[in-house]
């Protein structure tokens, strides 16, 4: 590792600009939601952040979704990543941006400049300037901007996030990120590993393999492992219906049904239930622990979708909800 850049990704806190780095895993009201201190497999059951604030906004909660900067009377507006999978190379970003009364500020767009934040210096070399687009939310009335970074040196980053809102006023916001050298879910280019997920053939009933409430048959054909046998692209959903926190696990499996009834057969469909036995409940929770998928992937987080082209290599990769779209546009530039 580059000597340079392993004091920070070792103790981000002995870099000039930590609180930045910080400032929005550390909600308000005693969400306190640090990721770093938990266990990877309980992030798959955390709100992402943003989802933490469309939640508060639409649920008539009395508690604000703040970063301690703006309770402390700090910036105006705040930016906040909901992707956590961020590597050297190219990796998709989601985020949004709160006022200080912890309400999402949209548009249709952002202009966004990415800064490395320079080793042993209170300093920052811009990196990358770029258009994050708009994608709305599929429960709430909200959404996230999204981009893709492609960034070559593993560290501390901070991203310049300015706008106009949808009521015409101008926005600037930061928030920072660690970018990893390697990523924790397989790499672009990457084998993808051959799993062995559950099929409705060999399922004593299909809720005993997914929580869909009216599932698609057609996701639960083949075993990854069988899929990646075929000379053919597979698209892969890891995603808990019933369970998701973030609410978008349903309608992520959903648009996993519209690229297959857009493409058709020339490609295979995969939804992978992370929990084994998911129709064994107490207390509203699944008691049957992770499929094994789920740690042979590395997935900190859940929904995510991949797209692995016919010679087994992982082609693209989304974290959080992804529109039927923005899938099959990928999809199709292998097929």
């Amino acid at each position: 590792m580059n000597e340079e850049i392993s004091p920070y990704l070792l103790d981000p806190k002995s870099h000039p600009r930590y609180k930045r780095i910080f400032q929005m895993l550390d909600l308000a009201n005693g969400h306190g939601l640090i990721l770093k201190m938990v266990n990877p497999s309980a992030l798959l059951f955390l709100v992402p952040l943003l989802l933490l604030l469309t939640a508060a906004c639409s649920s008539g909660s009395e508690d604000t979704i703040i970063s301690s900067e703006q309770q402390a009377g700090g910036p105006e507006y705040s930016g906040v990543i909901v992707t956590t999978d961020m590597a050297v190379g190219v990796s998709r970003i989601m985020f949004g941006v709160i006022n200080r009364d912890g309400m999402p500020e949209l548009s249709t767009s952002s202009d966004v400049k990415v800064y490395f934040l320079v080793p042993r210096e209170d300093a920052r070399e811009l990196k990358q300037s770029l258009t994050a687009r708009f994608v709305n939310w599929p429960t709430t009335a909200g959404g996230v901007f999204v981009a893709n970074l492609d960034l070559d040196t593993a560290g501390a980053y901070e991203l310049d996030i300015s706008f106009t809102s949808s009521i015409g006023a101008p926005i600037f916001a930061q928030t920072s990120f660690l970018l990893k050298e390697e990523p924790s879910t397989p790499a672009l280019g990457s084998a993808a590993p051959a799993s062995v997920t559950h099929t409705a053939a060999l399922a004593d009933d299909i809720s005993h393999i997914t929580t869909s409430p009216v599932p698609d048959l057609d996701l639960y054909e083949l075993s990854i492992h069988e899929a990646l046998q075929q000379d053919k692209p597979v698209v892969i959903v890891f995603a808990t219906p019933a369970f998701c926190v973030s609410a978008t696990c349903g309608p992520q499996v959903g648009e996993l049904t519209k690229v297959k009834e857009s493409v058709g057969d020339r490609a295979n469909y995969i939804h992978v239930e992370v929990f084994e036995e998911p129709h064994l409940v107490e207390e509203a929770r699944p008691t049957g622990g992770l499929v094994p998928a789920v740690e042979e992937w590395g997935l900190p987080t859940e929904p995510w979708t991949f797209i692995i082209d016919s010679q087994g290599l992982v082609r693209a990769k989304f974290e959080q909800f992804t529109t039927a779209s923005e899938i099959e546009s990928k999809l199709r530039e292998i097929l």
